[in-house]
């Protein structure tokens, strides 16, 4: 090991002492010096010191926040939000161009039990005076055994395109954004879209052409699934036998349109 830092030692070329001792490889700087080269260029650069181009002509998304309609906002929300926001600042002073995702969760078979019981219990007057709350408990009423077959029927409806589904659906969605959006007024955080999973519907088939384009797709009766078997790992579900989907697909088809709009380097995801 100290052969290592030795020569390594030799190799370190700069206006400061190198020595190598017991493997250990220590600079010594002139503190001087550095105090004045610094604060001369912070003097000089202002509030872009620090700054770089390095991320001319890159696009980085970040997934960030991200929480569930008809649901509160939840300290991990919070934490997503806030460290998506840290970072977004850091790329941009690096010269990145930084989109900020909300990917809402705003789709799956949970929504399908709250249309469900919105229609069974709900209360439109409580609705609008407390929506996340009073859609929290009606799920929480509705998550039981024995409405699970009502669920996924509501949620097959909403699939479907089924009017009253999709009114009551947006209204949820609507109402609890707002909630949202009040809480990320106070921590001056924005965002750049809002696409949730729904969003992504018309875009599935398209994420499972690719998909069976390149032979990893295959049915097993009558679900759509991905065989990871060769990677030790149990197969990825994307369409039930029923025909709804699952977060996987919706997953997929968010980062191909992702790419292809804004022809990202990198996404980042903090859920």
């Amino acid at each position: 090991t100290n052969e290592i830092a030795v020569e390594l030692a030799k190799q370190i070329k700069g206006d400061f002492k190198v020595e190598v001792n017991n493997g250990y490889i220590n600079f010594f700087v002139n503190k001087d010096k550095l105090t004045k080269e610094v604060l001369s260029r912070i003097l000089k650069e202002k509030s872009s010191y620090g700054s770089s181009k390095i991320g001319k002509g890159k696009v980085i998304v970040i997934d960030m926040s991200s929480p569930n309609i008809a649901k509160p906002f939840g300290v991990g929300h919070l934490r997503s939000t806030i460290i998506g926001d840290v970072l977004r600042h850091l790329y941009v002073f690096l010269g990145f161009r930084v989109v900020r995702i909300n990917h809402l969760g705003d789709w799956g078979t949970q929504f399908g039990k709250l249309l469900f019981a919105y229609k069974k219990w709900g209360d439109k007057r409580r609705l609008l005076k407390d929506p996340i709350r009073h859609l929290l408990e009606l799920y929480v009423k509705s998550n039981r055994e024995e409405y699970e077959h009502d669920g996924r029927t509501w949620f097959k409806k909403l699939e479907q395109g089924d009017k009253e589904a999709l009114r009551l659906w947006k209204q949820f969605r609507k109402l609890s954004l707002e909630e949202f959006i009040k809480i990320y007024k106070l921590l001056g955080v924005r965002f750049e879209s809002f696409h949730g999973e729904a969003f992504y519907n018309d875009k599935l088939d398209d994420a499972v052409g690719l998909l069976q384009d390149k032979g990893i797709v295959r049915e097993s009766e009558g679900a759509l699934l991905v065989d990871l078997k060769g990677y030790g790992m149990p197969p990825l579900l994307l369409r039930k036998s029923d025909g709804t989907t699952l977060y996987a697909l919706r997953d997929i088809a968010a980062v191909l349109y992702r790419k292809k709009k804004n022809n990202i380097d990198q996404n980042l995801r903090f859920a």
